[in-house]
């Protein structure tokens, strides 16, 4: 009864401070709306790109140590060869540790004249940008034209070899399309997922309104703290823990609220305005625990600020400044996949990280379980600790 009496205050206070509840669903709002658009199919168009990717060499031939060197003399693509199975990098390039695979099978140089050549099976994770997966397929596709080529033509001497280049051209690069076969790891209706300037943002700007509820929650308890109200709710056996769920219940309640309009916006209000359509992937149920987990995440994390400040003018610096750098870290302003391998190694360590992934998961990914329940565990584990640290400095703060 005590913790539904103060809800009911907290739903009073948040009613009356309509400029605050304007800003946190305005701001994402727009964001979404204005990033969404601007960055359509322009996402990735980047100059000095370094693409990562996973090479198993299943055949000893002449034909694939050929590939293989002229792969290793391409810049900007880095190669990590591998003796494990393709399933196992397959998972690596899930997690995001490549971009792609490649496989040359056994018997590829013994068929590659042959009616019907082994392909090299190119394998794109899910949040490799369609611009860099075009780049890899074409820079494989020319390559292995070069190896079709140089072992066509091997055998003729040199005048045959330039009176024949051109017809050998024409007649073989219908050979060579058939050595390439590329598909994406994950799949919706045949059709491959890679993320779009929607999904990014979206969920990019979600995460960051939800943690920047923490501005007007915080200035709030410091607020009843120099106005003496839980000073009186002590005085009348209020517990330290009626306070701290008194003060989540309301804003759990907005967070979700927000993760339903935003994702709204994604969903009709952007390709209202020509944009793509944020499509929400075939898990709805760990679309819902990935939000209610972000909210908790942000929630807790507000209500620590708000014991460990002493104003409301650091509670906004604090929060503000924080959010700014959780959101610059963890993928939300710049996207992680344009971050160099330090700043992508750097990103783990930020909440927003976490639920952006955590989303990213859900959209995109058929098997969404394992990497949506590791984030979820890292979010859960921040609000944790958050709520525990609030409660000890509260229940300090009271016993002084």
């Amino acid at each position: 009864m005590t913790v539904f009496a103060l809800v009911k205050k907290e739903w009073k206070l948040l009613i009356r401070d309509w400029h605050a509840l304007l800003l946190l669903f305005v701001m994402p709002a727009a964001f979404i709306l204005v990033m969404s658009l601007s960055f359509q199919n322009k996402y990735t168009e980047r100059r000095g790109v370094e693409v990562h990717y996973y090479l198993i060499n299943q055949d000893n031939s002449l034909a694939s140590a050929r590939l293989i060197k002229d792969l290793l003399l391409l810049k900007n693509f880095k190669m990590r060869s591998s003796h494990a199975s393709f399933s196992s990098l397959a998972g690596q390039v899930q997690r995001g540790h490549a971009q792609f695979v490649v496989s040359i099978p056994n018997g590829f140089g013994r068929f590659m004249q042959s009616r019907d050549p082994l392909p090299v099976q190119m394998v794109a994770g899910p949040t490799v940008e369609p611009a860099i997966y075009n780049l890899f397929e074409q820079v494989l596709r020319g390559t292995l034209m070069r190896v079709y080529l140089n072992q066509m033509l091997a055998p003729l001497n040199v005048a045959r070899l330039k009176a024949g280049m051109g017809l050998q051209l024409g007649v073989h690069y219908a050979a060579v399309a058939r050595l390439l076969h590329g598909v994406s790891l994950y799949q919706v209706n045949g059709k491959s997922q890679r993320p779009t300037s929607v999904q990014q943002n979206v969920p990019a700007w979600l995460v960051f309104a939800m943690f920047f509820i923490a501005i007007p929650l915080s200035t709030t308890w410091v607020q009843e703290r120099q106005q003496g109200t839980y000073l009186r709710l002590r005085s009348m056996g209020v517990s330290a823990k009626a306070l701290l769920f008194g003060k989540m219940l309301p804003y759990l309640g907005i967070n979700l609220l927000q993760v339903v309009l935003m994702i709204l916006i994604g969903v009709i209000v952007v390709p209202w305005f020509g944009g793509e359509q944020l499509m929400l992937g075939h898990a709805p149920l760990e679309l819902c625990a990935v939000s209610v987990a972000i909210s908790l995440a942000s929630v807790s994390y507000a209500l620590l600020i708000s014991n460990l400040v002493s104003t409301g003018e650091q509670a906004t610096i604090i929060t503000g400044v924080g959010n700014l750098l959780m959101a610059a870290v963890g993928g939300v302003m710049v996207p992680r996949f344009l971050m160099p391998p330090f700043m992508r190694t750097l990103a783990i360590f930020s909440p927003m990280a976490w639920g952006l992934e955590g989303y990213l998961d859900v959209f995109l990914r058929q098997d969404a379980l394992r990497p949506v329940v590791t984030n979820i565990f890292y979010l859960l584990l921040f609000s944790c600790f958050c709520l525990l640290f609030s409660g000890w400095l509260l229940g300090r703060r009271r016993r002084g």
